[in-house]
């Protein structure tokens, strides 16, 4: 009886849709599925819903791969080649659009020159391309990330949600979702997408940092410990990590210790490669080495940032105070200069 029940019990967990998927399977083994690379991470499977699994339209044999600046680009198979046409095609502009990932390329080149008139047009790109594939995740991930830039921190949420529903296990989306939410105030919102972060890549420190840093913010030191010591335990080298150190420093008012903790961070890898990280790194590395005086590397640190220009960070941070910020680093550098080759020539 009890075995009779345990094969009830299976049965009645199968549904329909997934028996017609392993039927199709077994009849058709070499289908193939859209692939996404994040990172140096390769996901196999489709980019659809749940409910579109027998057909998956537009995107079938095309992958995904996330840009520096954090937007997503489509490819041919394996991240090659120009990306797979549409089986379905709309008009934009008075043009034929035949092909949803090269569109979507286009849009994002517009949207990485940081040019507010080329992001208007790459919005409307965007929003007229997901209003005719609205399950393609790179049209919903980076309208996301264009109205995050433009503020539009509500429209930015519901871009993220419908992208969660595509592709439910890339970390970063949760990521975003927590700092949208953190810049509405809801706090308890913003720590339950940034722990789904952590949960969905454990080998990456930036979620983590980021929880750290919310409760820096917060004035929980403690707490805040507890995922930096976490996140130095998966890569003792990561700058994420080394910024929340520095941050605990900062807050201390040890502005000397935070400085020499961004002086031995090395931002490349043992093969030479960039590592990750969040570019506060640089506003941080700039404030604390403005403070302690050392004018030449804060103006180098305000620079790099602002090659960033559309980063999360310049939600919170003007473009215009950071520039202020550098150019009077330069001359202040400027100025210790001239006094220390006076002093030399007064000896």
């Amino acid at each position: 009886m009890r075995t009779i029940s345990l094969l009830k019990e299976y049965l009645q967990g199968l549904n329909f849709a997934k028996l017609l998927c392993i039927f199709l399977l077994l009849i058709f083994p070499n289908i193939t599925f859209a692939q996404f690379k994040i990172g140096d991470s390769e996901y196999a499977g489709i980019l659809w819903g749940e409910n579109d699994f027998l057909d998956p339209e537009f995107y079938q044999d095309g992958s995904l791969a996330r840009s520096e600046q954090d937007f997503i680009v489509a490819a041919g198979r394996h991240w090659k080649g120009a990306p797979p046409p549409s089986k379905a095609s709309f008009e934009y502009e008075g043009k034929q659009i035949t092909n949803s990932g090269i569109f979507n390329n286009e849009a994002v080149g517009l949207l990485q020159s940081a040019d507010p008139k080329k992001r208007e047009k790459a919005i409307s790109m965007l929003e007229a391309g997901m209003r005719f594939d609205p399950s393609f995740f790179a049209f919903r991930y980076n309208l996301g990330r264009a109205y995050h830039i433009e503020k539009k921190y509500q429209k930015a949420i519901f871009q993220y949600e419908y992208a969660i529903a595509e592709v439910p296990k890339y970390y970063r989306t949760y990521m975003h979702l927590g700092v949208l939410y953190e810049l509405l105030n809801e706090q308890i919102q913003a720590v339950i997408y940034y722990k789904k972060a952590v949960e969905l890549n454990q080998f990456q420190t930036e979620a983590l940092v980021l929880l750290a840093e919310h409760y820096i913010r917060t004035d929980l030191k403690n707490r805040a410990q507890i995922y930096i010591k976490k996140a130095l335990t998966i890569d003792q080298n990561s700058p994420d990590a080394k910024l929340g150190l520095a941050r605990l420093e900062i807050m201390g008012g040890r502005d000397y210790y935070a400085y020499k903790i961004f002086r031995n961070t090395d931002l490349y890898d043992e093969q030479g490669k960039k590592r990750p990280y969040n570019k506060k790194f640089h506003f941080y590395f700039a404030e604390t080495a403005s403070k302690i005086g050392d004018y030449v590397t804060a103006a180098k640190e305000y620079e790099e940032l602002l090659k960033f220009p559309n980063d999360p960070f310049f939600t919170e941070f003007s473009l215009k105070i950071i520039e202020r910020r550098r150019d009077l680093a330069k001359r202040f550098a400027e100025i210790k200069a001239a006094d220390e080759e006076a002093e030399k020539e007064g000896q």
